[in-house]
């Protein structure tokens, strides 16, 4: 019999409410216990007196109660919302730990909806994406594994798998007949590969998804760099003055353009300087603009300095945006320069003035769109597990696929297509090791 867990699944703290969460066999004689309530019914609510083993009332509380076949976990659990004092907190908890209750694992109540078939290994996975999604796209890939989409993809390549294997089965079974080979099996093999390849393709896009865009804002010093990052944040985030070489080192900031999240990054000023400090800064403005998804480079319209050959050079390999700002001021762009320049799209704004920052954040969003995130018919962007899993099944299917083109044993390429077909399963968790479960639940909360 599993133990029955508790934990906290609220952050720890002073706050309105907190909610411990139960899961386990001991759940129903809980409720008798502490609550007085002996034969609750499946998901019901109740408020109650939380009574210790030694009968003394900790808070008054409410309660929700599932049976196993409706609960979160599979086993009957319970949910109990208290007042959020950490007193109080503590106290319910070590009560129940005498009461027979462990302290749950990270990740543990998930493990156990795992475990007891409620949700595959894909969709637990996802549980962990959907709390840290920190975008509104971010967001929706995660809930869109959470529901299955992965998971109907993996069930999809597996049906097919099965049938090919069946039809190669038949050619081994009949090897001394006039047996006709259907070349459909090959065509199917390709479409497979293709297939995978997207998913695998789609690894790429999860970092951003998940942690951000970064934008590295580039220029002349007194361009304006700074003065746009608080407009941006609509707060006065780094230092603006009209001293040049003010920004030093870089700063960053996390906003969100049009449901994505967007790291921000104000650079140290470019320019040929004797200061050993500011010249440092410049180094980094540079690795800056080599790491970063997208460049704003910002000119100062009313007063432009040509850009070095060598950050040019460093920009033409990047995604960028000529942002050229002081719109408010006369414009006075060179014709050598206006060439110069030409090359990458241009958003006219005043930074001081908030003029053109709808115009600019547009210009960003599409310049994600169309270079750093998914295209539109991806939906779901896997982790580093599925990405290598994924990569062996390609693997076996190709070598699956070069044994029948070369007319060798449909045994070897029988072999391998069943190989391809268990590495599926490794992703749903159809197959499993502890090892891989401790590696993907211990990055859970102790509540999930």
């Amino acid at each position: 019999m599993p133990d029955t867990i508790v934990a906290l699944a609220t952050p720890f703290g002073v706050s309105a409410i907190a909610k411990i969460r139960v899961s386990g066999p001991l759940t129903q004689i809980l409720i008798g216990k502490h609550f007085g309530k002996e034969n609750p019914g499946s998901r019901s609510v109740f408020l109650a007196n939380y009574r210790t083993v030694l009968g003394k009332i900790l808070d008054q509380v409410i309660v929700l109660f599932f049976f196993a076949e409706r609960s979160y976990t599979g086993e009957d659990s319970m949910e109990i919302d208290c007042h959020g004092n950490p007193l109080i907190i503590r106290s319910i908890i070590e009560d129940l730990q005498l009461s027979g209750c462990r302290i749950a694992e990270p990740g543990e109540f998930t493990k156990r909806a795992y475990l007891n078939h409620k949700i595959d290994l894909c969709q637990a996975e996802a549980v962990l994406d959907v709390i840290h999604a920190t975008s509104e796209n971010a967001l929706e890939v995660s809930q869109k594994q959470l529901q299955g989409i992965l998971s109907e993809k993996i069930f999809h390549l597996s049906e097919i798998l099965l049938s090919l294997l069946a039809k190669i089965e038949v050619y081994i079974d009949f090897v001394d007949e006039d047996f006709e080979f259907d070349g459909k099996i090959l065509n199917k093999l390709d479409e497979m590969l293709s297939e995978i390849e997207k998913i695998i393709d789609s690894h790429k896009f999860r970092k951003t998804l998940l942690h951000g865009i970064s934008v590295a804002i580039v220029g002349h010093p007194n361009a304006g760099k700074s003065r746009l990052l608080n407009a941006l944040l609509n707060e006065e985030r780094a230092l603006v003055s009209d001293i040049p070489g003010t920004t030093r080192d870089f700063i960053s900031e996390n906003i969100s353009i049009e449901g994505f999240l967007v790291k921000i990054i104000d650079t140290a000023g470019l320019r040929i300087t004797d200061d050993e400090i500011e010249r440092l800064g410049i180094k980094k403005t540079i690795e800056n603009i080599r790491i970063a998804d997208l460049c704003l480079i910002v000119v100062d319209q009313s007063n432009p300095i040509p850009l070095e050959e060598k950050i040019i050079a460093e920009l033409q390999k990047k995604v960028c945006i000529l942002v050229l700002n002081k719109i408010d001021l006369p414009k006075n762009l060179s014709p050598h320069l206006q060439m110069e320049l030409k090359i990458f799209p241009q958003v006219f704004i005043s930074a001081q003035y908030d003029m053109g920052l709808d115009t600019l954040k547009s210009a960003v969003a599409g310049k994600i769109r169309e270079n750093v995130l998914l295209p539109q018919e991806i939906t779901i962007a896997i982790n580093e597990r599925h990405r290598e899993i994924f990569q062996t099944v390609h693997d076996s299917i190709s070598s699956a696929k070069n044994i029948l083109n070369n007319q060798q044993s449909y045994e070897l390429c029988a072999s391998d297509l069943r190989f391809a077909l268990e590495t599926l399963g490794y992703i749903t968790g159809q197959y499993n090791t502890e090892e891989m479960l401790g590696k993907i639940f211990h990055q859970f909360c102790v509540g999930k």
